[in-house]
């Protein structure tokens, strides 16, 4: 078994500029022999850094870097993500086609020979960069990602379901990942993780849906953790030795949608003693849990785009409220 906790994950980008078919594209080649894929023919790219929003800004910001054409975010347009495996790094490489007038001129003499046009069929035959040589596989879907947080008993599942069922009857194909992706079976996990790794290397990743909704994610043990440190349960020292590694999972966060289900904590309270998973003695454990959200959401996702607010809905309610949501004319909300 791979030693998944040893993993380096990496993004990148890579531009398909064409003119008229993107059968005759833009190429230059690599000259500078320090770095990798030496001689190689390769298209504007570059490697997506954990600060920027979207792999699509990244995309745009290395398309004026390498070729000085600056474009608007919609003239990009996604084509497929190619997924690569080499000793203990996983790359994740987005394809983006822009057609434009404009010339590219060479921006960095050092790195690469001036940009020229060949046809895709002349381009196989030379040596390439991987993405440049898988980049005419087929589109894929732009998979849009929900992530649903909020406490314990939020109505977080509820909502989940709801999402779905929405955008089935607008003909989107949907997948839902539930909270037992976060399972305390640390073996579990990991042997989840390998299988989805193993797949993608035997590139038997090809449909994606068109949207991904997760019920919670690794990330909201965070809040957890955070939570049990402020009573003394669980060390800040231990905390940061069991999240060591979520750096490497950091991508899995850029380009979602994040709502926030803030259902108010006596409400959700009266849930959990309904349901008898809830004693006398734990009620202040989830009342800290409550406070422990509002303290860590900005922090764990800083590009927040939808956060409800105190949310007390019947499901009545909700039906009206959904599409609100999920056409984002629900927008940030400070606290």
């Amino acid at each position: 078994m791979e030693n998944l906790h040893n993993i380096v994950i990496k993004e990148y980008v890579s531009i398909i500029l064409f003119e008229r078919s993107p059968r005759n594209i833009w190429i230059s080649k690599r000259i500078n022999s320090k770095k990798e894929f030496y001689n190689h023919l390769q298209c504007p790219g570059g490697h997506v850094e954990v600060s920027y929003i979207s792999a699509k800004q990244v995309a745009q910001r290395e398309l004026l870097k390498k070729t000085g054409i600056k474009v608007r975010l919609q003239d990009l347009e996604y084509e497929r993500t190619n997924h690569y495996y080499r000793m203990n790094e996983w790359r994740i490489v987005h394809i983006y086609f822009l057609r434009t007038k404009r010339r590219p001129t060479l921006t960095e003499p050092e790195e690469m020979i001036k940009w020229k046009i060949m046809n895709v069929q002349d381009i196989i035959k030379e040596p390439v960069i991987d993405s440049l040589k898988d980049t005419f596989k087929g589109r894929q879907n732009e998979t849009r990602i929900i992530m649903i947080e909020g406490t314990c008993e939020a109505g977080k599942s509820t909502l989940a379901q709801m999402c779905k069922k929405y955008f089935i009857n607008q003909r989107k194909s949907v997948k839902v990942i539930d909270e037992t992706f976060i399972t305390k079976d640390l073996r579990r996990r990991i042997i989840n993780y390998k299988e989805n790794l193993k797949k993608y290397k035997e590139e038997e990743i090809k449909n994606k849906p068109d949207i991904l909704i997760m019920n919670r994610n690794l990330f909201s043990t965070i809040i957890f953790m955070d939570m049990m440190g402020s009573t003394g349960i669980y060390p800040k020292e231990e905390q940061q030795i069991t999240c060591e590694n979520n750096k490497y999972w950091e991508y899995i966060k850029r380009d979602v949608e994040v709502i926030w289900w803030n259902t108010p904590v006596e409400e959700s309270i009266k849930r959990l003693i309904c349901r008898g998973r809830v004693r006398e003695i734990d009620i202040d454990y989830y009342r800290s849990l409550d406070q422990a959200y509002k303290k860590c959401m900005f922090e764990i996702y800083p590009n927040m785009k939808i956060i409800t607010k105190e949310t007390l809905l019947i499901v009545e309610q909700l039906k009206e409220f959904l599409p609100n949501i999920l056409n984002k004319k629900i927008i940030k909300i400070e606290y």
